[in-house]
């Protein structure tokens, strides 16, 4: 009984709104009139402002103009008069078929929506639940759709920093951490920096380089720290950083900062005291590594290096630096990727390969005489002979 009351209140309603401009006065009924007549003086206005200017610079004698004013004049008394005869006829029209419509709305639209709906509708089919419909998976093709649309856009208009910026944590999501790298690098560019563009960044490109962390990262991170010294990602971040650069004392240093900072029953406590141990050759409490723990095969988080032991971590580390060599073969010309991969050798003891890289490097390199340069520059500094 409830249903079919909002039913009939429904159509009362839709047949209200249609028929409710045939019963208006005519004026309204014409929506264009008023727009018509508004559009024609000012057509008569800007005539005559011309008449005057060329009264003004000569092209007209006063007599010239005086009948050029009449003749302007005459056209806008005989449109004034045409609009008012059409309203007039108008009203009259509109009038009698006003009644004829709304009867025929009043029982055609209510007959015809209920005729529809018994014949295709489904009353007693259950409602889909609010929670299943929010849950419900976004289809795929047509994300792709729109993210292929705001691609193109992007490339007409390359400098519209809102698109950038939108569009970096949709490749986030999709798992493409290069593209979402160099989104929120161009947003960061074109908008400035905040802390939630330096952070995506900063997560794109280590997942992008598989847990290494780049110098531009490290860049960002320091800005992370230092605009808010209180957050514990980028100090962990920097000193995973240093790790990777063979500097254990830097490292153990910055997880002794957060250890002394971090509250009594933080529950990251020990994965940085293992952190600790593991630079330091102490004995620290190995971290949970039961399933929730597990780190994912492919572009670890902060977590998830944290939360590994030593065994894990260095075969993580390991897979990593042996994914960056295989790429290099394949990108010889990267100097920046050369230096991270040497500098990883090192840091892993592994001195004999640290050294054939920079041979690699050396053969990658060939041509290229500033970043030869600049490769055997950085390799005296770093203390390796070759």
């Amino acid at each position: 009984m409830v249903f079919w009351l909002a039913v009939a209140m429904l159509a009362a309603a839709v047949t209200y709104a249609v028929t409710r401009p045939l019963m208006m006065p005519s004026r309204e009924g014409q929506p264009g009139a008023d727009d018509s007549i508004a559009a024609d003086l000012a057509v008569y206005k800007d005539q005559l402002q011309e008449i005057e200017s060329d009264l003004a610079r000569g092209a007209l004698s006063a007599t010239e103009a005086q009948a050029a004013r009449n003749e302007v004049a005459r056209r806008l008394i005989r449109r004034s008069e045409s609009g008012s005869v059409d309203e007039k006829g108008s009203s009259a029209q509109v009038g009698a078929l006003s009644k004829w419509a709304f009867s025929l709305a009043s029982v055609f639209l209510p007959v015809a929506s209920l005729g529809l709906y018994l014949a295709f509708g489904q009353p007693g089919q259950p409602g889909q639940p609010l929670s299943a419909r929010i849950d419900a998976p976004v289809d795929a093709t047509k994300t792709n759709d729109l993210v292929a649309k705001v691609e193109a856009a992007l490339r007409d208009r390359p400098d519209d920093g809102k698109g950038w910026d939108v569009i970096a944590p949709v490749y986030m999501k999709q798992g493409r951490f290069q593209d979402a790298a160099t989104a929120y690098a161009k947003a960061i560019n074109l908008l400035g920096e905040n802390p939630t563009r330096l952070q995506g960044f900063v997560d794109a490109r280590i997942r992008a380089e598989n847990g290494l962390i780049p110098d531009d990262v490290r860049a960002a991170l320091e800005k992370l720290r230092i605009a808010d010294p209180s957050r514990r990602e980028p100090r962990m971040w920097l000193a995973l950083a240093k790790e990777q650069d063979g500097d254990r004392a830097g490292a153990a240093a910055d997880y002794r900062a957060l250890l002394a900072d971090a509250p009594a029953d933080a529950p990251w406590r020990t994965a940085v005291e293992q952190r600790l141990a593991l630079v330091t050759g102490a004995s620290a409490p190995q971290p949970n590594t039961g399933p929730e723990k597990i780190p994912s095969a492919n572009a670890p988080s902060e977590a998830d290096m944290m939360a590994m032991t030593p065994q894990q971590r260095e075969a993580k580390i390991n897979e990593m630096v042996d994914g960056l060599a295989a790429r290099l073969k394949t990108d010889a010309k990267d100097l920046t990727g050369w230096q991270r991969l040497i500098r990883a050798y090192q840091a892993l003891g592994r001195k004999d390969e640290a050294l054939k890289a920079v041979s690699d490097a050396r053969a990658g390199l060939a041509g290229d005489d500033a970043s030869l340069r600049q490769l055997d520059e950085w390799v005296k500094q770093l203390g390796l002979a070759g």
